[in-house]
C-alpha cells in the first residue's frame, strides 16, 4: 500500500511543502476536483487526503504487527490533478519498519499535520480544531477499511478504539443483515456543494436517513 523508492511523477510532495509554498496549488487541485471555490471545504479536503495517505499503508502494516517509517522527511504524498500511481498515495525513500504502535502513528500523523492544520486555517478561515478531528475521523477510518478489506474488520475497530477512546462505532440493522457505521466526529462539509449528498457516516445524520441511503443505493 506504499510505493518505496524515489519516484519522478510530479504530484509527489512532503507535508513541509504543503503547509508552505504548495498549499495554493495543493487547495486549487482539490477545489477542482471537488468542483468548489469553497476555501473552507478545499482546505478540509487536503488536510484528510494526506491524513488518508498516511494511514492507509499505517492501518495496513499495523494489521501485521509492524509500521513502516512514515517520517516527514522519510515520506511523500500524492496530491495532484492526475490519480496517484497505481491509486496509491504514500511513498517512503527508504523502506524500514518498527514493532506495531498506535502512539507511534499518532506521532508520525502529527508531524505531518500540525503546521498543515495552522496553515490552512490562516488561509481558509476553516478552524484547527475541525481540521483536526477530520484527521482523527480518517485514520480511524482507515484502519476499519483496511481491516474490512482483510476480512477482520472486529481487529480494525478495537484498533480505531484504542486509538480513539471516543470513536462513535455503532450497528446498523438492516433487513437480513447489519453493517458497522463509523460516525466521524467532524463533518467534511462535502454536502454544501451542491447536487452532493450527505455520506455515509455523516453525524448530521440519524440512523433512520441512514437506512434510507442504504436501501435506495
Amino acid at each position: 500500500m506504499l510505493h518505496v523508492g524515489a519516484r519522478a511523477e510530479a504530484g509527489w510532495t512532503t507535508s513541509a511543502e504543503l503547509a508552505g509554498p504548495g498549499l495554493e496549488r495543493a487547495l486549487a487541485i482539490v477545489g477542482r476536483q471537488l468542483g468548489t471555490d469553497r476555501r473552507d471545504i478545499q482546505g478540509q479536503r487536503i488536510v484528510e487526503v494526506v491524513a488518508w495517505w498516511l494511514a492507509l499503508p499505517a492501518a495496513h502494516a499495523l494489521l501485521d504487527d509492524q509500521l513502516p517509517d512514515l517520517s516527514p522527511a522519510n515520506t511523500r504524498v500524492w496530491v495532484d490533478e492526475d490519480e496517484a500511481p497505481d491509486g496509491i498515495g504514500t511513498l517512503v525513500l527508504e523502506e524500514r519498519y518498527h514493532a506495531a504502535s498506535l502512539p507511534l502513528l499518532d506521532e508520525y500523523v502529527t508531524a505531518h499535520v500540525d503546521a498543515l492544520l495552522t496553515a490552512v486555517c490562516e488561509h481558509t478561515k476553516r478552524p484547527v480544531k475541525a481540521l483536526r478531528r477530520g484527521v482523527d475521523d480518517r485514520v480511524a477510518a482507515a484502519l476499519i477499511w483496511a481491516a474490512q478489506t482483510r476480512g477482520d474488520e472486529p481487529r480494525g475497530c478495537a484498533l480505531a478504539r484504542e486509538a480513539y477512546p471516543g470513536l462513535d462505532l455503532r450497528t446498523l440493522e438492516l433487513p437480513g443483515h447489519a453493517l458497522t457505521v463509523h460516525v466521524r466526529s467532524g463533518c467534511c462539509l462535502y454536502y454544501r456543494i451542491p447536487e452532493k449528498p450527505k455520506c455515509w457516516g455523516c453525524p448530521l445524520l440519524t440512523d433512520d436517513e441512514r437506512r434510507a441511503l442504504t436501501t435506495s443505493a
